[in-house]
Formats: C-alpha cells, sequence, structure tokens
C-alpha cells in the first residue's frame, strides 16, 4: 500500500468515526444523569479525546511524526483497513442499540436500562472492543505507532480505570438482571464457552 492511500484511507476511517460519533451524540444529556468520579471522567474524556486528534493532525497535516512511520509489509495495511472498519461498524452498532443510555462518561440516567441486545448479547462492553480494533487497525493502516499506539495506550488506560467502577455501578442499579447477563456474556470478548452458574 502507497504512503498516499494509506493517509487517504486513515482519514476515511478517521472522517466515518468522527460522524459515527457525531450521529449518536445528539441523546447524551450530562443534567439528567447521576455521574460518579466526575473529574477523572472529564480528564479521561479529554485524554482520549487528544490521542485521537493530535497523531491525526501530525500525520495527516505534515511530515514531523513521519519518521516514526514502520515499513510494514502491504497486506498490514489492508488488514489494518479492515480492523478499522470492522471497529468502525461495531461502533455504530453498538450506538444504534444503546440508543438514550449512550454516554462518553461513568453515570446512568434515571430511566436507564440493561441493554443486552445488539453486540451485547456476547460482550459486556463492545464500545471499548471497537475501540481497541480501530486503533489496531490505525496502526496497521498508517505503519505509525503513534497514530495507532498512542490512542489504544489511552484506551488500555480508560479501561482498566473505568471498567471495575462501571461494572460496579451497573450490578448496583440493575441487581441479580445484571449478574446473570454478565455470567453469560464476556467482557471485552465473546465468551468461547459458558461459565457454569453459582450456587
Amino acid at each position: 500500500m502507497s504512503p498516499f492511500l494509506a493517509r487517504y484511507l486513515y482519514a476515511l476511517t478517521l472522517l466515518a468515526f468522527v460522524l459515527v460519533r457525531l450521529r449518536f451524540r445528539g441523546g447524551w444529556r450530562p443534567a439528567e444523569r447521576a455521574a460518579r468520579r466526575e473529574d477523572r471522567e472529564r480528564a479521561l474524556t479529554a485524554a482520549v479525546l487528544g490521542s485521537q486528534a493530535i497523531p491525526a493532525l501530525l500525520w495527516l497535516g505534515s511530515r514531523w511524526l513521519d519518521p516514526l512511520d514502520l515499513p510494514l509489509p502491504p497486506a498490514a495495511g489492508w488488514a489494518g483497513l479492515g480492523l478499522s472498519l470492522a471497529g468502525i461498524g461495531l461502533f455504530g452498532w453498538t450506538h444504534a442499540v444503546l440508543g438514550a443510555n449512550f454516554s462518553p462518561r461513568l453515570d446512568l440516567r434515571p430511566d436507564h436500562t440493561l441493554v443486552t441486545a445488539g453486540p451485547y448479547r456476547w460482550v459486556r462492553h463492545p464500545m471499548y472492543l471497537s475501540g481497541f480494533l480501530l486503533y489496531l487497525g490505525w496502526f496497521g493502516l498508517t505503519g505509525n505507532p503513534v497514530v495507532g499506539g498512542l490512542p489504544l495506550a489511552v484506551l488500555l488506560v480508560l479501561v482498566r480505570l473505568r471498567l471495575p467502577d462501571e461494572e460496579a455501578m451497573m450490578a448496583e442499579r440493575f441487581g441479580a438482571a445484571w449478574t446473570a447477563w454478565a455470567a453469560r456474556t464476556g467482557r471485552l470478548f465473546p465468551r468461547l464457552r459458558r461459565r457454569p452458574p453459582s450456587v
């Protein structure tokens, strides 16, 4: 894959990702929600946005990151494109299924519902999985460890910090329904086999 084509396809996947986010962000109203760890959540949200936007601007708009580009084989670029598209598809599907339950931060609406349809039938956190697919894809597509690696590293930190609180919050709100759903789904990846019920 030529450097020009890689830049063009990366720009298209970035645009598609942004358009999906803008399409579904309208339902999020922080005033209606009971937030947790608000300062940390604001910082994490800003870090995720910065880790996507700054490398994108530098890689697409300048040559500053070019010395870091790795000479990956052409197949890596096409595999990266496939992973990016899979991540964007899962991202859009997750947003569509969540509807008004979506939040970029750790909070719940008063009328929040437990979503177990769509990708949530197999995975409890498909939005994070979509990010992993997208950022790994961007790395393969661009060959640049900052473009794909920086957002991936920030997402790993976010998941490590947020996931225990998020799952505790959901378990507290939804009780036995959440416990039963969690027993038959994987946290970030689909379960290969069902966990036996606890006695």
